[in-house]
């Protein structure tokens, strides 16, 4: 396979008297210009590509640093990355230049359990960072759907969302303070361990979800809580998809909030049973995926019974019960595999990830379908619903649709009024 040639910029391109300028930094052993290096960290979850010039590996802030101070210096542009599982384009190397993996930054630095806090590089796996707080009988409650391959780093710059919206809120909701690399070459610290940290300007919510625009997180803290031990787990099947949308606000009218409420409709539900040969959902218009967590089993059961209660009156024809771990994990399993799934039916995915106010989900979702509907294109929608994000997949059987970018337009259009 061979690497396109890079289009031309305003910034200076990395030559052999960067390269040996990058080797003054780091030991030879992790810096690469091969083109397997350069391929293989050309690309993140978007499947497209922009190669850079070479790959570092720094292990420290101050490495980090002193890259961040030559690339500034030099005009060279420079892009940290995580494992590369982001939708926005945030890991990828538009422009060439130096591609900066933190992925042996991947340490927990401390489990500070007396305050609830855990410190970690950015480099490990959020997946691994969870199960060793839970351990401990404690909660990091974010879970984006990737969070098995994530790094913490990447949902720091990302502000990665999750199954765990509704109840816990985003990423930026539990970070407690950061270490932070600026391009100038300084290294910052925002926030502390102090639960109330009221003066000054909010640097740590400025840096993050910021994308790597501002500074390369090198180290963070993070809220925790104590880990809920028990979980109530059911899905709920409707004939319609507004009928499902509007049981949304019953729901969070209750007074019982659900750690996750997620929507799946029927061509997402064809596509992940096709998916997995060993696994499988029940396919109907509209699927909720509902849980609730808690410390008294009781408690938990009648929750689950209103919530329940609610899809009913709602026009769910059914609702089934996880009743055991095994199923729990097996409904979840498919949920966080919808987007790969999707490719069973089309080559080419367009996926944007919108949010409006929840009062307005049926009317955005069924705006949604209308666009699909007037361009002709496969739509596949599943979300978060119970805080406002839809996942709206356009799929395609070309790489360039001209229908596709009209149907995206307008989606924008109408999310935004």
């Amino acid at each position: 396979m061979k690497i396109p040639p890079l289009q031309d910029t305003e910034y200076r391109a990395v030559d052999l008297e960067v390269k040996k300028k990058i080797a003054t930094i780091l030991p030879s052993g992790r810096i690469s210009d091969n083109e397997v290096d350069r391929i293989t960290y050309a690309y993140d979850g978007t499947k497209k590509q922009f190669p850079p010039h070479v790959v570092v590996w720094p292990e420290t802030d101050t490495e980090i640093a002193a890259l961040l101070h030559l690339a500034t210096d030099l005009r060279v542009p420079l892009y940290p990355r995580g494992a590369g599982t982001g939708m926005t384009g945030g890991a990828l190397s538009l422009r060439g230049g130096i591609l900066m993996s933190l992925e042996r930054m991947d340490q927990i630095l401390e489990i500070d359990e007396p305050n609830r806090f855990v410190t970690a590089q950015p480099g490990i796996v959020l997946g691994q960072l969870k199960s060793a707080v839970q351990k401990k009988g404690l909660f990091y409650p974010p879970d984006p759907s990737s969070a098995k391959t994530a790094t913490l780093g990447g949902t720091l710059a990302e502000c990665a969302g999750g199954l765990n919206c509704v109840k816990y809120g985003t990423t930026k909701d539990w970070v407690q303070s950061v270490k932070a690399a600026l391009p100038t070459g300084e290294i910052i610290k925002a926030g502390t361990k102090a639960r109330k940290n009221v003066v000054g300007y909010n640097m740590l919510q400025l840096l993050v979800g910021s994308e790597g625009t501002l500074a390369v997180i090198t180290e963070a803290t993070l809220r925790l809580i104590p880990y809920p031990p028990h979980r109530s787990t059911f899905i709920a099947l409707f004939n319609s998809v507004l009928d499902s949308a509007k049981a949304v606000q019953k729901i969070l009218q209750s007074g019982v909030t659900p750690c996750a409420l997620e929507f799946i409709d029927r061509t997402s539900l064809e596509a992940a049973n096709s998916h997995f040969a060993e696994k499988s959902l029940p396919v109907a218009e509209a699927l909720f995926l509902i849980e609730v967590d808690g410390f008294e089993p009781q408690k938990l059961q009648e929750d689950s019974r209103l919530l329940a209660e609610i899809c009913r009156e709602c026009g769910a024809y059914e609702i089934t019960l996880a009743n055991s771990p095994a199923e729990r994990e097996a409904c979840w399993d498919i949920r966080r595999s919808l987007s790969p799934a999707m490719y069973a039916k089309a080559p080419f995915k367009t996926n944007e990830d919108i949010c409006v106010p929840i009062a307005a989900y049926p009317e955005m979702l069924k705006e949604a379908y209308a666009i699909a509907d007037k361009y002709n294109v496969i739509t596949l929608c599943f979300g978060h619903v119970g805080d406002g994000n839809l996942h709206v997949n356009f799929m395609s059987h070309q790489e360039k649709d001209p229908d596709v970018d009209k149907a995206v337009e307008e989606l924008f259009q109408v999310t935004v009024r």
